[in-house]
């Protein structure tokens, strides 16, 4: 790309003139050698954007939901103390009640925000890793899991399917905690332009629904809020809805063109 990344010698035993052939073989040498410095720098800067946005998320769900949390129980911690003062005990064990709920949030979040970070990505891939959850989720949930895959030969880049992984996982999370459910499938497809990738339960489907009927108002709740902000990432969106039949399906639709860019070399 007419940038000059280094520099090589060559020496020769005595003093003679280089073949044109010669000059051809290490100009193409030296491209050679260009490109792959240029490749291990775009590496090591994907790396160092990809952590830096990890970092950023990770802040920004932290302030979002434990910092909010702390910021209430240190104002009610305030009131007690007045109460305290004054001697009004309703008022007190109010206040009280109000900062152990606070308190159940705050660490129910925390353990939330751990279980989304601490995981990690297969190194063979997107598919191995949903296999594998698959491999023992009946015996550790008590939900039979099946996978549907339609993409068997998925590529996508580093950072698309460590964010689909992260997705994914926390909708069968969500499934083995709240759903009820006795089965749930997993659907790998591609829908003309785009990848959707759903997980379906067969449980009590999501308790809180918006205006419209099967369109659950999950905005505030903190695992989907990561979810929504991975799907981003991908340029994506996530689809949460209540099934007619009964029991729930998370959907996560992102464009496949985009995806098969970043996966290749």
């Amino acid at each position: 790309q007419g940038k000059v990344l280094g520099v090589y010698n060559l020496f020769l035993r005595e003093p003679r003139a280089i073949s044109p052939e010669v000059v051809r073989l290490y100009r193409s040498i030296g491209e050679h050698l260009g490109m792959a410095l240029e490749n291990a720098r775009l590496a090591r800067e994907n790396v160092r954007m990809t952590v830096m946005n990890e970092r950023q998320m990770m802040a920004s769900e932290v302030h979002d939901s434990l910092a909010q949390t702390l910021a209430y129980m240190k104002m009610r911690l305030a009131l007690l103390l007045d109460t305290l003062r004054s001697g009004e005990r309703e008022r007190a064990l109010k206040y009280a009640s109000d900062l152990q709920d606070g308190l159940g949030e705050a660490y129910a979040d925390l353990r939330e925000l751990l279980a989304q970070f601490r995981s990690r990505m297969d190194p063979l891939g997107l598919v191995h890793a949903l296999e594998s959850i698959a491999a023992g989720f009946e015996d550790r949930t008590g939900v039979a899991l099946t996978i549907d895959n339609r993409l068997p030969e998925l590529d996508l880049g580093v950072d698309e399917e460590a964010n689909v992984f992260h997705i994914l996982q926390e909708a069968l999370a969500n499934v083995a905690r709240h759903s009820g459910a006795r089965r749930a499938r997993l659907v790998l497809e591609r829908r003309g332009t785009e990848y959707v990738f759903s997980v379906e339960d067969d449980g009590s489907g999501f308790f809180a629904l918006g205006s419209a009927q099967g369109s659950p108002n999950l905005r505030h709740h903190l695992g989907v809020n990561i979810m929504r902000e991975r799907a981003q990432r991908v340029a994506g969106r996530l689809e949460i809805a209540n099934l007619p039949q009964g029991g729930a399906r998370v959907r996560l639709v992102f464009p496949a063109l985009a995806a098969e860019r970043a996966a290749a070399p």
